[in-house]
């Protein structure tokens, strides 16, 4: 977000220079000829790896990722050349005859208008994977599903917006930097907007995400402190019926049986089912078929359906009459109001109230 930040910032430099003389003296307009400033072939890569960063805080740059920067590195070599051509060899303006800023070039700003709508779709796709199986790995969801992120993207998509209709209208009336002032104002707030977003949402990912975009049945996932090759497959498409299951994965069913009934293990809030496997000795994969076909749910409905049938438990012991229904729900492996009000419903038919108000008048 820093990096994004800064190119967002040298984005708009030279029409804030602009306007404090620097294109009309020189060695300023020079400096503002040759030194790239819009890294329009940048700004998307940046935003889609923060996005991956954010789902898998333990995300490194490999060679694979650094394909993605090859047309910004490009752009730095053909600046390059234009200053050695210019500069070294012509001592004279070559390349910048005409008088026009490379930067400021339709088919540059077309190019990086391409490249971030384009990296903005696999963001947004990244995030809708992520969505579709943290379900069948978490048992608390809600302050990991990163609900600001669409809100991100739509200002990235504003961004772009404002920018295409700055296009447009350039092509009927002279758009000059000082008729754009708008359009650069605009440009800011968002920004700003986009700063204060993600530097008040900072949550660490309580486990490493990994999917291809192009994925349809499974992501990839593991504990925080793993390696790159305990990275398991996670089914996305959940069961909604019980399956017949072999005898291996009814040994693991039973073993998981005693872990909730007896451990009570569903009380550990930030439960995740890689460490319910770790527990259990078996993989996380396998552990999440069995839960899938031995029960008919996803780990979040099976955990949460336990909590809510020990929170049931407890007021039945009047515990509801010393306590707040929050408290007792926190006791029991919840970690918020809205996920405890959304799960007790989703089990029972009843909110809270309107159960206690039914059965224990």
């Amino acid at each position: 977000m820093s990096l994004f930040l800064f190119l967002s910032t040298l984005y708009f430099t030279p029409w804030m220079v602009g306007f404090a003389g620097w294109y009309d003296t020189q060695p300023y307009r020079d400096f503002l000829f040759y030194t790239p400033f819009q890294h329009l072939l940048l700004l998307g890569p940046v935003l889609f790896f923060y996005t991956q960063s954010l789902l898998n805080p333990a995300q490194k740059l490999n060679r694979s990722m650094l394909l993605h920067f090859i047309p910004a590195i490009l752009y730095l070599i053909y600046s390059a050349v234009i200053v050695i051509y210019d500069k070294i060899i012509l001592h004279d303006y070559g390349f910048l005859a005409s008088g026009q800023d490379p930067d400021f070039e339709t088919w540059y700003q077309l190019l990086g208008f391409i490249s971030m709508s384009i990296y903005l779709v696999m963001g947004f796709r990244y995030h809708q994977l992520y969505l579709k199986s943290i379900n069948q790995v978490l048992s608390n969801t809600t302050a990991y599903l990163y609900p600001w992120l669409p809100r991100f993207f739509f200002a990235c998509i504003m961004l772009l917006f404002i920018r295409g209709v700055v296009a447009v209208l350039g092509l009927i009336w002279d758009m000059n930097y000082i008729n754009t002032w708008w359009y650069f104002l605009c440009y800011a707030i968002c920004c700003y907007y986009i700063a204060i977003l993600s530097y008040s949402n900072a949550v660490e990912s309580k486990l490493l995400f990994r999917t291809n975009l192009l994925a349809t049945e499974e992501t990839y996932w593991a504990a925080t402190d793993t390696i790159d090759t305990e990275y398991v497959s996670i089914p996305m498409i959940e069961n909604t019926t019980t399956q017949e299951l072999s005898d291996e994965l009814l040994l693991i069913k039973d073993a998981l049986l005693s872990e909730l009934e007896q451990e009570q293990v569903f009380l550990n809030p930030e439960l995740t089912l890689v460490e319910l496997s770790k527990q259990l000795n078996t993989n996380a994969s396998i552990l999440s078929k069995v839960i899938n076909k031995g029960f008919g749910q996803n780990f979040n409905d099976l955990i949460n359906q336990y909590r809510i049938n020990f929170v049931i438990s407890e007021i039945g012991k009047g515990l509801h009459k010393k306590q707040t229904l929050l408290s007792i729900a926190f006791d029991c492996g919840f970690n918020s109001k809205a996920t405890f009000n959304r799960a007790f419903k989703k089990v029972t038919n009843f909110t809270p109230v309107e159960y206690i108000q039914e059965h224990f008048r």
